[in-house]
């Protein structure tokens, strides 16, 4: 048996800027707008203010006018390089509530190619809501779609809200998608003993990194903002995975550790 957790969680939102109006006569009148600064602290568990889960894919391709259904309870028919429906360490992955989510259209800003977000038309997940070049919710390239819910609810996820619809429009897209979230069960088996065998396991970690964006200073016909960015801290996972050893008779294995990188995108 392997028991995974995570560690060195972050979720990090912030907006900041400095808007000036300059007068005629030289004076100025400054406001520091906005000034969010979203931090909560979360930790490794299954209840509020914990995660205890984390996924994510990169520069997933659909090509225009394509689309493509991702299941986000169990990632089933999903391969990020550790087999169909597994996390970035190896061990199958089911999520229950989600604490948080971010999309990313990697395309370049004015590149072709909106992506389109909705709940999937059968047991469609509608806690993220809808996003559509029709409702003008659609990701240009470099958008980006979060949502967070530290609370012991979540965003929740069941057997009949699950599913998620990507679509490209325009042009082919590339993106990424990242999953911070929980279940209850916090020991994944990722190895069987038998008989006159002995096992022992450490656990292994995971930990977030984060992606981040920036926005340029703003000015009108007698106002100026400057120094204002975005920058949006969260969700990308390392992880690491120590030995676990068995013995029988006179044969021993040993599994060896796998980690995944993190994932930085500015704009």
């Amino acid at each position: 048996m392997a028991s995974r957790s995570l560690s060195s969680i972050r979720l990090n939102v912030r907006l900041s800027a400095s808007l000036t109006n300059t007068l005629d006569d030289a004076t100025t009148a400054a406001v520091s707008h906005p000034t969010l600064n979203y931090a909560p602290s979360l930790s490794n568990g299954v209840s509020v203010s914990q995660a205890n889960r984390v996924w994510q894919s990169d520069s997933r391709s659909i090509l225009a006018g394509g689309q493509e259904v991702i299941d986000i309870a169990d990632f089933a028919a999903v391969d990020i390089g550790a087999g169909a429906g597994n996390d970035g360490v190896g061990l199958a992955i089911t999520l229950e509530e989600i604490v948080a989510i971010g999309i990313l259209n990697e395309n370049a800003i004015g590149a072709d190619g909106q992506l389109e977000i909705l709940p999937a038309s059968s047991e469609g997940w509608a806690a993220l809501g809808t996003h559509t070049v029709a409702n003008g919710g659609a990701l240009y390239g470099q958008g980006l779609l979060f949502k967070a819910q530290p609370a012991e609810a979540g965003f929740d996820v069941t057997a009949v809200r699950h599913r998620l619809t990507f679509r490209a429009v325009g042009g082919t897209v590339l993106y990424s998608i990242f999953l911070m979230g929980r279940h209850d069960d916090e020991e994944s088996s990722s190895s069987s003993s038998s008989s006159s065998s002995s096992s022992s396991s450490s656990s292994s970690s995971l930990s977030t990194s984060s992606i981040s964006t920036s926005a340029s200073s703003i000015s009108g016909e007698s106002s100026s903002s400057s120094s204002s960015s975005l920058s949006t801290s969260s969700l990308s996972t390392s992880s690491s995975q120590s030995t676990s050893s068995q013995s029988t008779s006179s044969q021993s294995t040993s599994s060896s550790s796998e980690s995944s990188s993190s994932l930085s995108s500015q704009t």
